[in-house]
């Protein structure tokens, strides 16, 4: 069963706080530059002890591979990795030369082997073909055939001294855990230990039913190709034939490793695998995560506040937080401005209101900006907000069809900065709501002769001139 947050009680957690023993989800963990330098590496605290967390796994982060199977079709396609495939494919047209064959196949398992591993890792992009480990420590596949020769000793033993019935039970028992013993031998190296009954049990297990659907999942893969090979048959030429025939086998190949690699990832918490979370990543593009900025790090104190039921000393905290310059982001402000609001401090909101608006506003948030807008006004008074962001109100107020209540913020605005370059603009717009959405075109032609005669050198004379002509006829 996966924890919860101690502050989102609906996200799962993958952070646990040795001193205070309470469990974060990453939205809440602190996350802080650390290590050498030049490391950029992120060090994570809890948010109320400022004491190094500890990761326990993350739901969140690796998803059920069930849920993910397009992506594991898509893992063999990067380009080098298809070229790759592409050309030991070319093995099978070499028929006079089984070595070729045999060399071929030797370079493909191993690629898949590096695959694996990497994968297990937390690393779901495909090997760079030039890896050593593509390239080099063959004793992998060697040991895989070792493994092959083991089981099928076995089967023939059996099926020498214990009868047919016997011998189909092995062989079904042994395909089943042959995934098993393959994930070991890959991650131990060892082919001692990937034979080792406590071992090749123990995994199935420790898994649960996710290594049944892994394994019948594996069992449509492995028949992939011959299915695919039936289908050409019919109109392909022998050599066309051969070729893609090896190119599936090998695309199918390497989906099976990542697969069973992925697996392990998922249950690397029941296996005992020791993954970090810095490991996973599943883009080519870099996923450096970034240590929070001052104003995150401030939002993320406050909600362990709110959390404990302190509103009023959340909001202390953020006006102290304020009064030394600290910066307010769009979440902080957010928060800050739902506090006053949650405890009927309209002084403070009206205080803060032109501050949040003007954030709302550079960010183009207008149903966000506009509620705050009405809230400050219902508070017996209008917000102290600049030319700029009362007339942006007014336009937003016009597009959300209310263009007398929009023409009432661009009057105001006029008159409470009557020097601001935008006041012609504002009572073009008000003339325009006027003509087009009240239907006054008196008013309207009444406003823009005021400004043509007020603004003779705008750069927009023309085009009051324009409106008023247009209203004349």
């Amino acid at each position: 069963m996966n924890s919860l947050c101690s502050i989102h009680p609906t996200k799962n957690a993958h952070w646990f706080c040795p001193k205070c023993r309470q469990m974060f989800c990453s939205d809440c963990i602190v996350k802080l530059d650390g290590g050498p330098i030049g490391s950029k590496k992120i060090v994570r605290f809890c948010p109320k002890c400022t004491v190094e967390t500890e990761w326990i796994g993350g739901t969140d982060v690796i998803r059920p591979f069930w849920e993910r199977l397009p992506k594991f079709f898509i893992y063999p396609l990067a380009p080098g990795t298809l070229i790759y495939m592409a050309f030991l494919a070319l093995g099978s047209l070499i028929t006079w030369s089984w070595i070729v064959q045999l060399v071929c196949w030797a370079l493909m398992l191993n690629y898949a082997y590096a695959a694996l591993q990497r994968t297990v890792m937390g690393n779901l992009l495909p090997p760079p073909i030039w890896d050593e480990s593509v390239v080099k420590d063959f004793a992998q596949v060697f040991k895989q055939i070792g493994l092959y020769f083991v089981l099928f000793f076995l089967i023939v033993f059996i099926s020498g001294h214990l009868g047919v019935l016997i011998t189909y039970v092995f062989i079904l028992a042994a395909l089943y855990l042959l995934p098993s013993m393959i994930i070991i031998l890959v991650n131990t190296r060892s082919l001692m230990t990937a034979l080792n009954p406590a071992a090749f049990l123990a995994l199935p297990l420790k898994i649960g039913k996710g290594y049944m659907i892994m394994f019948i999942f594996l069992s449509l893969l492995f028949f992939a190709p011959y299915a695919l090979l039936n289908f050409i048959s019919a109109f392909s030429p022998p050599f066309l034939y051969k070729y893609i025939l090896a190119l599936a086998q090998n695309y199918y190949t390497l989906i099976s490793y990542h697969l069973m690699g992925y697996v392990l990832l998922q249950y690397h918490k029941e296996i005992g695998l020791d993954i970090s979370i810095d490991d996973i990543r599943d883009s080519s593009a870099p996923q450096k995560e970034k240590a929070d900025d001052p104003a995150t790090l401030e939002l993320k104190r406050v909600e362990v506040l709110c959390r404990e039921g302190k509103l009023d000393e959340a909001i202390d905290h953020i006006h102290q937080w304020r009064d030394s310059g600290g910066p307010l982001n769009t979440e902080l402000s957010q928060r800050y401005y739902d506090l006053l609001k949650s405890r009927g401090r309209t002084q403070e909101i009206q205080n803060f209101g032109p501050e949040y608006l003007s954030l709302l506003v550079d960010q183009g948030n207008k149903n966000k900006a506009l509620e705050v807008f009405h809230e400050c006004c219902s508070a017996d008074a209008k917000p102290a907000a600049s030319a700029k962001i009362l007339f942006k109100i007014g336009e937003w107020l016009a597009d959300t069809g209310k263009p007398k209540e929009a023409i009432r913020v661009l009057s105001g605005m006029t008159k409470a900065y009557p020097d601001s370059p935008d006041v012609p603009m504002a009572y073009f717009r008000a003339a325009q709501l006027y003509h087009d959405r009240l239907m006054d075109g008196a008013r309207a032609k009444k406003i823009l002769e005021q400004i043509i005669q007020k603004y003779p050198d705008h750069k927009m004379i023309q085009k009051f001139k324009t409106f008023r002509d247009h209203i004349k006829n």
